[in-house]
């Protein structure tokens, strides 16, 4: 057995068992990474307290789907109480009590589990992989804009500070990154060439999102969708960075052809009935949808849409839900906000500005050729040689 072959590690994260981002960004990731050789156990505490039956129910999901996973799921302290910091770490040494000898390194997805994997290195000696998945400070900075003056206040006093050592510290000590944008490792290192570091976008499983014609025949059957029928699909939650508001102008504009269809596929179904309560309810279709069916509404559909605020956070983002997008050979219709998104769609093909949405729909042949094109941007088994040069140092 080589030595890659023995190298176990544990993949850390604080933020539960969600029912999509962990199921596309999490359990395919150590699905692949399992089939090179490489295994994986998923430590994963779950830290606000509401969220507890909901993580535990995605557990047995996950279970299920991923039999071969190791998927450890603990109660952590919400990460922005008061001295949070040292309950968490404390739950995490713990668990380095009776298992630090079990593994060769540490993924830490995020900033503040690799933050807390970091201070608690003196004592498990382990490498420590930092995930970057966004501009943490800009993210909570856009939070606290809509809380009220007094949390407002107290998050500008205590929590952005926390939220800039926490990154110094990291680009610091970690001994590898990953980033999910260029834009983004900018933010962290002004070099191009850092040791150990590589850029590598929100990636989606190729086997799980792709075009296929004739699924995309029998899905247009099954909902009674006619050949001059356009369908304009949006698969996404309803938090305030998805830009709702302009979604609905959008929304209206489209739905004002009697031919056009809108599907919505999220996770906050009640949400999204509130907010798109005016729209013509007859063309409107909105519900949750699990995750290994959500490529037969993309191929069901003619466009999918991403708008996002000009803000910094979208700017260095990577949204899984293009990738997926692009893997299912959509044409999408978008704004400029998220440079990585405008600027491989513009490569790929599938960009079209959100102003003209009057588009005609792909083609078959087309659609199958931008799906083939977006493997070298977002297909997981492209980039499964980066994490294995990171894991292997």
């Amino acid at each position: 057995m080589s030595y890659m072959d023995s190298k176990k590690g544990l993949f850390v994260l604080h933020e539960g068992i969600g029912s999509t981002i962990f199921n596309s960004q999490v359990l395919e990731h150590i699905d692949g990474i399992q089939s090179k050789g490489i295994n994986l156990d998923v430590l994963c505490f779950e830290t606000i307290e509401k969220n507890w039956i909901i993580s535990q129910r995605n557990l047995k999901l996950a279970f299920e789907s991923h039999p071969r996973i190791n998927i450890i799921l603990c109660k952590g302290s919400n990460i922005y109480f008061p001295f949070s910091i040292f309950v968490n770490l404390f739950l995490l040494f713990k668990f380095f009590k009776k298992n630090r000898n079990n593994y060769s390194f540490i993924h830490s997805r995020a900033d503040y589990s690799t933050f807390l994997c970091l201070l608690i290195k003196p004592y498990h000696k382990l490498s420590v992989f930092w995930d970057c998945r966004g501009d943490s400070i800009s993210e909570l900075k856009d939070n606290l804009s809509r809380k009220g003056f007094l949390i407002k206040n107290l998050g500008y006093l205590f929590l952005v500070p926390r939220e800039r050592l926490i990154a110094k510290i990291n680009s610091k000590y970690s001994d590898g990154n990953i980033f999910v944008s260029s834009e983004l490792k900018k933010i962290f290192f002004k070099e191009e060439c850092v040791s150990n570091s590589f850029v590598i976008p929100c990636l989606v499983s190729e086997k799980k999102f792709f075009f296929d014609k004739n699924l995309r025949s029998q899905m247009r059957v099954k909902y009674s969708i006619e050949h001059d029928h356009k369908v304009y699909l949006y698969s996404g939650s309803m938090e305030a960075y998805q830009s709702v508001e302009q979604q609905l102008i959008l929304y209206r504009k489209i739905l004002i052809d009697r031919n056009n269809f809108l599907f919505i596929l999220t996770p906050d179904p009640s949400k999204a009935l509130h907010y798109f309560r005016t729209l013509p309810q007859d063309r409107l279709k909105i519900f949750t949808s699990s995750f290994n069916e959500i490529n037969l509404y993309y191929n069901l559909a003619d466009f999918a849409i991403l708008i996002r605020d000009r803000k910094r956070l979208n700017w260095v983002a990577s949204p899984t839900k293009f990738g997926e997008y692009c893997l299912a050979g959509l044409p999408v219709l978008m704004n400029d906000n998220v440079e990585q998104a405008f600027f491989n769609g513009s490569l790929i093909g599938n960009y079209i500005s959100y102003l003209n949405y009057w588009n005609e729909p792909f083609s078959d042949i087309i659609r199958e050729s931008i799906s083939i094109k977006a493997r070298k941007f977002y297909s997981r088994d492209f980039f499964i040689n980066n994490y294995l040069k990171l894991y292997g140092n």
